[in-house]
């Protein structure tokens, strides 16, 4: 009677954010081990992998919409095949593609393994000096000003930190709007996180964010300490 053959890994596998040396060992391992690498946009992919010295096959990966996504990709990892998932930066599936093909792989028995790394939402909480715990990730805010400004007035139902992506021509307009619905929160802004004008910078509300901005050049997540003033200063419990 003939053996089952055992089915591949799908490894999710975070790339650096802005500076090379962020890639972990466990990804150069992976990249290096897997038949396959399933990505966002070949040109990034190979580009990376030009300068980490990595020879394997790129695919890229787009949504599919049809009755059966991916299956040939599907066909390749019950056959045994290994492969990785990457984005063009980060972590896919965290305001990155990635997730429908890891769910699907999930529905079809495939095992799925977390390689982690850089992350810009990571980073930033590490250097904020606040409590964590709860933290509400928004991801990037949505491109229509009306749910845009929905999603900020929904985040003030979380006493905790919020913190989101936002694209840096539509500073002008988030501005105004976290001094209406957050007057008295304290900001941290980081831009261009790990690369060379990397900055992280405190406003103790929006208005001091309004009138003194940072560069509107890069990439930026915020970080929103929405706490009743008395919770300010209050260390987490894990701290030493």
């Amino acid at each position: 009677m003939a053996h089952k053959r055992e089915s591949g890994n799908l490894y999710v596998v975070a790339t650096p954010i802005g500076n090379m040396g962020d890639i972990t060992l466990r990804a150069l391992e992976v990249f290096k081990d897997v038949d396959l690498v399933l990505c966002e946009s070949a040109k990034e992919t190979k580009s990376l992998f030009h300068k980490l010295g990595i020879a394997t096959s790129v695919l890229a990966l787009y949504k599919d919409h049809s009755e059966t996504p991916y299956a040939n990709v599907l066909e390749q990892l019950k056959q045994g095949k290994s492969m990785a998932l990457v984005s063009d930066a980060g972590t896919p599936g965290v305001s990155d593609p990635g997730s429908q093909m890891v769910r699907i792989a999930r529905e079809n028995g495939i095992p799925i393994v977390p390689i982690p790394g850089a992350s810009a939402l990571t980073a930033l909480l590490s250097v904020s000096g606040f409590q964590v715990n709860p933290t509400l990730f928004l991801g990037f805010l949505s491109e229509k000003p009306s749910k845009k400004r929905r999603e900020l007035e929904k985040a003030r139902e979380t006493e905790g930190l919020i913190v989101f992506y936002e694209s840096v021509h539509k500073l002008p307009r988030l501005y105004p709007l976290l001094e209406e619905l957050y007057p008295q929160t304290e900001v941290l802004v980081g831009r261009e996180l790990t690369k060379a004008f990397e900055e992280v910078l405190y406003y103790a509300n929006p208005r001091e964010l309004a009138e003194k901005p940072p560069n509107a050049k890069g990439e930026f997540v915020f970080l929103l300490n929405h706490r009743k003033k008395s919770l300010k200063g209050n260390s987490d419990s894990s701290d030493m």
